[in-house]
């Protein structure tokens, strides 16, 4: 078989097409059987039921009909697509302009051998997004080499290529320059201080709030009674009760957490970044280095203390979704090991030695701003009994206030501009000179006063760009900033 002949994807994208509506379907289908009366007997369904199956029969002929009429071939360094049964549709991708190739292999598609290709080319938006949603495993390592080989082949050895094995193209791969696997610990730690329980906690309390009262009151007794005295039972009950949902909700958020991200690797080869995990899903994307326009190093309230961060990049020309545009590359990693996975994986950035903290007279105003808040909450409240308890929330506001100006810093590196600020995270921002989009520096009055300016840095990220700041920064340190943005 030629690259050049017509293709289609697996005769199980009928089936996978079928199942996919079958289950957009369900909710008016149960809405359906609620409205019927529970005296309605078998002649009055009969008539739904051959309506059902005339609309199956229908429904898979039309995509049988749209499987044979979706076709595809790549030649001459091009990917022709060609589609629709009234309204027919046929485009060209040239080889140069995709930026990436994911491929994503879901339970049931692993079982047929099958997977999904996601092709994004320059541009962004839903339009520039490609689909083919059963392709062979062997055929999307095919498209996969092909569209990412830059290139050029010759026409003469294409037509060499015979239907011998696919995938056999003489395609150059790229060289694997470092690759890096998640430790299972470090997983396991990642998921143990995700802080995803706090949601699912909250999930498992609203089903188990709706199941309780069916629960046999003499068993609930006997459990309790057998424990503690009868004089406590109810204090005893509520916190036992939360105390468990909160440990069941902690450790399903890491064995799903440890699910999700299972077997995460990262693989360094010439300009490109392939990053796979997953082990009911699994997912593999391959990311342009020039598409990443900023490293953000976050870490998280209850990773700070053991010294783990994530590393997520800000990427350019991707769809109109999240995760288009904000890639992981790493779900979790040790601090100390930051600079070496940097230096491996991504030589362009570098953690910088040391940097510019914010000056001594910026910290009262980081002060005020955590506290300000919370005093307007808390002074109503002294007109209500018990209100004083509201003033135990002014040692947490003053707290982060004083972390978030002990964390804000500034710093130039050659070519890279490294930002550090705290909201709720801490977050140290890299970027590179010739990624941002636009610097602003900008002085209210009060700033002004005490010679303190904002830095702002913007990067192109879809849908609408990323911005990042830090505040109160000494009017000198600002000025070197400009110049070395100035300059570029």
């Amino acid at each position: 078989m030629k690259m050049s002949d017509v293709k289609r994807q697996h005769p199980v994208m009928i089936i996978l097409e079928a199942v996919r509506t079958f289950v957009y379907g369900l909710p008016p289908l149960f809405i359906f059987l609620l409205t019927m009366n529970g005296d309605i007997g078998w002649s009055d369904i009969r008539p739904y039921l051959g309506a059902l199956v005339v609309f199956v029969i229908a429904f898979l002929s039309l995509s049988t009909l749209r499987w044979y009429l979706y076709t595809y071939r790549y030649e001459d360094g091009y990917l022709h697509i060609k589609r629709g049964l009234i309204f027919k549709k046929e485009r060209s991708i040239k080889r140069e302009r995709v930026q990436t190739v994911n491929i994503r292999t879901g339970l049931v598609q692993r079982l047929l051998g099958v997977a999904t290709v996601q092709i994004e080319t320059a541009g962004g938006g839903m339009e520039s997004e490609i689909f083919l949603s059963a392709v062979k495993t062997e055929e999307t390592q095919r498209i996969k080499s092909y569209l990412e080989n830059k290139s050029r082949m010759h026409s003469e050895a294409v037509d060499e290529v015979t239907d011998a094995e696919p995938g056999t193209e003489n395609l150059e791969e790229p060289r694997v320059k470092a690759t890096y696997v998640v430790p299972v610990w470090n997983m396991f730690l990642a998921g143990a201080t995700s802080g995803r329980f706090m949601l699912l906690f909250s999930v498992i309390a609203a089903l188990f709030s709706q199941f309780y009262p069916y629960i046999p009151q003499n068993i609930i007794d006997y459990l309790i009674m057998q424990i503690i005295p009868a004089s406590e039972t109810d204090i005893f009950l509520i916190a036992s009760i939360l105390l468990l949902l909160l440990l069941i909700s902690w450790l399903i958020s890491i064995v799903v957490f440890m699910v999700q991200y299972a077997n995460f690797t990262i693989l360094r080869q010439d300009e490109y970044l392939r990053v796979s995990w997953g082990l009911i899903e699994q997912k593999e994307f391959t990311l342009k280095i020039n598409r990443v326009q900023a490293l953000s190093i976050q870490e998280g309230l209850m990773r700070q203390p053991i010294g783990l961060c994530s590393i997520t990049s800000e990427v350019a020309g991707g769809g109109l979704r999240e995760q288009d545009y904000v890639t992981i590359i790493c779900p979790i990693l040790r601090k100390k090991d930051l600079s070496v996975f940097l230096e491996q994986i991504l030589p362009e950035y570098r953690i910088p030695g040391s940097m510019s903290p914010l000056p001594k007279r910026a910290c009262k105003r980081y002060l005020f701003r955590a506290t300000a808040l919370v005093l307007i909450l808390i002074i109503p409240l002294q007109m209500f009994p018990y209100g004083w308890l509201a003033l135990l929330l002014l040692p947490p506001a003053f707290l982060l206030g004083l972390s978030r100006y002990r964390t804000g810093a500034t710093v130039l590196d050659n070519k890279q501009l490294t930002l550090r600020f705290r909201n709720i995270n801490r977050y140290q921002i890299l970027i590179m000179q010739n990624h941002i989009q636009s610097l602003e520096i900008s002085s209210n009055p009060f700033q002004r006063r005490s010679a303190l300016s904002t830095v702002r840095a913007a990067v192109l990220s879809s849908p609408s760009g990323k911005t990042f700041k830090v505040v109160d920064v000494d009017n000198t340190e600002v000025g070197e900033v400009w110049d070395w943005f100035s300059r570029h």
